[in-house]
């Protein structure tokens, strides 16, 4: 490809290449291929404000994977105006401070004139870098160059002595920013990785600030938007098919311990994780391992690409839908994982590790147990790289198959312990590319795409109170991480990167010059980002209250950890967005890892007495929108006794496409021609949207429904038109909670239409503030479109007051049926209240007068059309509409099921979660009555009602276990956890036997 070719992949439309000049950098060794440079006057002009503003680039030539000139590098960023200048010399003369030494003989020795060339930005520009002096053959070319500067410089009105921010401004130079945000690029579009942070939150969230009347910055918001589906249209047109690899991750503190025990477990995944709440005896030693080198396991198994798709079953069916299946890339063995990424903590204790490196003795002995405990599959297997710092290891073994598919190895460490830097804590990371295999004549690929995947292993601080720091810890990690912007070396021997020397097969990375070098890529720079680490983050629960309901051996495994890990530092953490913020975790269901103890001082679950147990080894992930990762398992394996942590292990499947990069960018460049009209603020697209119906009218809306409306939006006109919701006040939302708009944010091509769905879910949570508020309800959506008019939208509807979602003390304050309330506020005074809720007691009462049919009532599933009539009818006040002595066994079933719903959408429990522990030391009936005297009066009128009528039909039923059944039904409903409270919760089966004092 021509240079101006290359740089016209950098340059976004509607932005203009006046010259190109090829030039090469004056420093110590100019025959350095790294010198080189591309100079290209770039213009801009806003036909709407009739201006135009040039800048000067300065570019490197990037080698790819294949080794030639592909692609450039963004360098440096000068805006031409004020003070700035190119100062043409010829080379040895003149001020510029050159020597003719400096300058090599191949160079004075080529035919023409050799002419120097230094660039002065302007005296308000923002850059803290050293000024660069070049020199080039190219004597008209430069110039052009220099001719096209000046002309540019005099049409600027930007002040010579304006210091300009090219970050941040919003008014000159504001059409370069897209280029210092890696956003707007060909290369930028479909080479350069995204940084999963920024890609992964809602499009709308990553535009700018903007309300009614205050449109922000529309044209960075409209690139933002047209790169965001650029990017996703360009490849979801050149994809033609789909692989999936299978991943196998693993996380072990080993405590400073040598291997001693089969690790088959944790490596194969082949034994349940489950732990049981006795204590386990120790597996048995390691038997003597085999004689096996990671280096040398034996010949490359038979390669499986031939066989990619399945055939079809029968002649009529249709192609593979190459956007819809993956297909595992190794056929041969697919229930095996094909990459293997194993993390280790607390590799080596010792003193002397912390200060000087201590070799490969044991990660080799690691490597070696991992080896074994594949088993017989150790053959197909071989290691691929490793990083080492101190006591954390990341070691990756892959299929020999597949090995050839991995390059573009990369790894990184950095300190986090001891000042800050020491080895003791931190993290090691790799990142490597992964190239699915592909052969089909019919669709050929000359240069395939690559997947990037990135793995974190990492150790922080230790100790219940330094959550702080673990916080802190992880931002640091996440900044430091980062890997050499380089094009390593190809090689077929593993990569081993450890602190310490090692004599086996190494693969040098060369150190790339200062001057010039790429920016460094982030572990978030990537497809997809896996963490595996001892996070050390704790469970906020009081130690005593933690043992005792991991040995209640009352409480099933599922819901007892379910509720533990409310208390987690770590979800905490995630949820205060203060660490880990993004990033997913599979449910845990495995008992905490931490701390075991080999010795006498343990619980009878074998935690050490002395550290509060705690699930701190954990693997997260997170991974770009165009790379689906899914999650097969999430589990701990304490068969394995050696350390005071038990290993964890989770298994992924990774989704990638299968396109061409030649045809990626060919589909992202006439993407961005056929949308550069974006850019431009003619007439034509100032009216291009039309909107079917401004006036939307939900009628009557109520709880437990859905209702849904959609509107029309077309483009008129003759350009591209993006749009964006956006709120009336720059601090109020886009829309109420009680309504849903999809999509916020589009573009549209012209004469395009999209449909906008509003949609309106009345759940518990909505209800409950619906019920305090008028029962008008109104909002005004805006539609704004980039740089044109906005549209407004005018949604209403009316509320149904309802019941259900509300708190105790209020249903008792209740003039009659809440329907007939015309506003919120129309209640009893607190004097005048009622004992009880009319709407429960109504219910009890008509159950208690329709007894005849109690089997299946609370226990079996109701028919919603019966509970919708009887809620309604709570609502309204009108009588229920069934006979008196109703043959249908249903009924019942459905009044049991709607007092069930009614309860579960209370704002608060009969009894409050601060209660719960003291039911635990409850021992007979007459204590459990004594607990109502705390509850409020409602609360207890409420109890003792439901409670006498379940007493009632339990006696009257002829099953022994009636009461039991219904009690684990009802008492997680009456007795229900607050998940904002900080009270730790009791046993299901505790709850059940406190009700079963007042039923049985």
């Amino acid at each position: 490809m021509s240079t101006l070719s290359l740089f016209q992949d950098i340059i976004r439309s509607p932005d203009e290449v006046k010259v190109v000049l090829d030039a090469a950098l004056v420093t110590e060794n100019l025959e350095d291929t790294q010198n080189r440079r591309v100079l290209a006057v770039v213009s801009h002009k806003d036909d709407w404000d009739l201006t135009e503003e040039g800048c000067l680039f300065i570019c490197k030539y990037k080698v790819g994977a294949s080794g030639g000139v592909d692609e450039l590098d963004m360098q440096r960023v000068f805006p031409i105006y004020g003070q700035f200048s190119v100062v043409m010399r010829q080379m040895g003369r003149g001020p510029v401070n050159l020597r003719s030494d400096m300058v090599p003989k191949s160079v004075l020795q080529q035919p023409g004139a050799v002419i120097a060339l230094s660039i002065t930005p302007a005296e308000g520009f923002q850059d803290d870098s050293p000024l660069l002096t070049f020199f080039t053959h190219d004597v008209k070319g430069l110039g052009t160059l220099v001719s096209e500067c000046r002309r540019l410089k005099e049409a600027s009105d930007v002040d010579a002595n304006a210091a300009i921010d090219l970050a941040s401004s919003k008014t000159h130079f504001s059409w370069l920013k897209p280029y210092f945000e890696k956003n707007a690029t060909i290369a930028a579009l479909t080479s350069v990785p995204q940084d999963l942070r920024l890609i992964n939150q809602p499009l709308l969230d990553r535009l700018s600030p903007s309300c009614a009347g205050l449109p922000g910055d529309d044209h960075a918001d409209a690139q933002i938007i047209k790169d965001d589906w650029i990017r996703r249209k360009a490849r979801t047109m050149c994809r033609v098919g789909k692989r999936k690899l299978k991943l196998r991750l693993g996380t072990f503190n080993v405590n400073g311990k040598m291997p001693s025990q089969d690790l088959s477990a944790w490596v194969q995944g082949n034994v349940n994780g489950l732990r049981s709440t006795k204590l386990e005896k120790e597996t048995p030693e390691l038997p003597p391992m085999m004689n096996i080198s990671p280096l040398s396991l034996g010949e490359v198994i038979s390669n499986p690409f031939n066989r990619i798709f399945p055939k079809k079953s029968s002649p009529h069916q249709t192609e593979w839908d190459v956007n819809q299946y993956a297909i595992r890339v190794d056929l041969d063995n697919p229930e095996d994982p094909d990459l293997l990424v194993l993390g280790f903590q607390e590799l080596d204790l010792s003193t002397e590790a912390l200060l000087y490196s201590t070799g490969t003795a044991r990660e080799d002995a690691w490597c070696l147990a991992v080896l074994a405990a594949l088993g017989e599959k150790a053959v197909n297997y071989e290691k691929l790289v490793s990083k080492q710092l101190v006591g954390m290891l990341l070691v990756i073994f892959v299929k020999k198959s597949l090995q050839s598919c991995f390059s573009n190895i990369r790894t990184c460490y950095a300190g986090a312990g001891i000042l800050g830097v020491m080895g003791n804590k931190g993290g090691t990371a790799v990142r490597l590319t992964f190239t699915p295999p592909y052969d089909d004549s019919k669709s050929p690929i000359t240069s395939p795409g690559s997947t990037s995947l990135t793995f974190v292993n990492a150790h922080l601080a230790a100790f219940d109170e330094m959550v702080d720091k673990r916080n802190s810890d992880f931002l640091d990690l996440s900044k430091r991480l980062s890997f050499d912007g380089f094009e390593p070396l190809r090689s077929s021997s593993p990569v081993s990167d450890t602190d310490a020397g090692d004599d086996r097969t190494v693969v040098e990375i060369p150190q790339t010059p200062a001057i010039g070098a790429p920016l460094p890529l982030s572990i978030y720079e990537t497809d997809s980002l896996f963490w595996m680490l001892d996070l050390n983050y704790r469970v906020d629960v009081p130690d005593t209250s933690l043992r005792k309901m991991l040995r209640d051996e009352e409480w099933p495994n599922d819901t007892k950890i379910e509720a533990l890990t409310r208390f987690d530092q770590l979800r905490k953490s995630i949820r205060d967005k203060k660490a880990f913020h993004g990033f997913k975790e599979m449910p845990i269901k495995h008992l905490p890892t931490y701390r075991f103890s080999p010795g006498l001082a343990m619980d009878a679950m074998g935690y050490d007495l002395k550290r509060k147990p705690a699930w701190t080894d954990r693997v997260l992930y997170m991974h770009d929108p165009l790379c689906r990762v899914e999650q097969l398992s999430y589990t701990s394996h304490p068969q394995i006794t050696m350390s005071d942590h038990r290993p964890v292990s989770a298994d992924f499947e990774v989704d990638m496409d299968i396109y061409d990069t030649a045809a990626l960018n060919a589909n992202a460049r006439k993407l961005l021609n056929d949308m550069h009209e974006l850019e431009l603020e003619n007439t034509s697209g100032r009216e291009g949207l039309k909107i079917q119906d401004t006036y939307v009218d939900f009628e009557k809306i109520s709880y437990g429904t859905s209702a849904e409306r959609k509107l029309s939006v077309r483009n008129t006109s003759k350009s591209p038109c993006a749009f964006r919701f956006v709120p009336v006040q720059i601090d109020s939302p886009i829309h109420p909670e009680w309504l849903s708009v999809h999509p916020l944010t589009g573009i549209l091509l012209p004469d395009e239409v999209i449909t906008i769905t509003l949609s309106v879910q009345i759940d518990k949570d909505i209800a409950a503030i619906l019920n305090t508020r008028p029962k008008d309800l109104s909002a005004t959506l805006i539609l704004h479109t980039m740089m044109a008019k906005d549209h407004f939208i005018s949604v209403s509807g009316e509320y149904q007051y309802t019941c259900f979602a509300n708190k105790l003390a209020r249903l008792t304050r209740l003039r009659g049926a809440i329907r007939a309330m015309q506003s919120p506020d129309d209640l009893l005074p607190e004097t005048n209240a009622i004992n009880a809720p009319r709407e429960i007691m109504r219910l009890v009462n008509w159950m208690m007068a329709h007894n005849e049919h109690v089997d299946g009532m609370f226990l079996s599933p109701a028919n919603d059309s019966q509970v919708h009539i009887i809620r309604e009818c709570l609502d309204t006040g009108e009588a229920f509409p069934f006979k008196e002595q109703t043959p249908d066994p249903q009924i019942p079933i459905a009044f049991a099921a709607t007092l069930i719903a009614f309860l579960n959408s209370l704002t608060e429990s009969i009894i409050p979660a601060t209660l719960h522990q003291r039911c635990l030391d409850m021992t007979n009936r007459d204590e459990a009555f004594e607990l109502l005297d705390e509850l409020s009066p409602a609360a207890v009128n409420v109890w003792i009602s439901i409670t006498a009528f379940l007493h009632f039909i339990c006696q009257r039923s002829k099953e022994k276990d009636l009461a039991e059944r219904i009690a684990t039904v009802l008492a997680p409903v009456l007795l229900r956890d607050d998940s904002n409270s900080f009270v730790p919760p009791i046993s299901p089966l505790r709850k059940k036997k406190f009700l079963l004092y007042f039923i049985s």
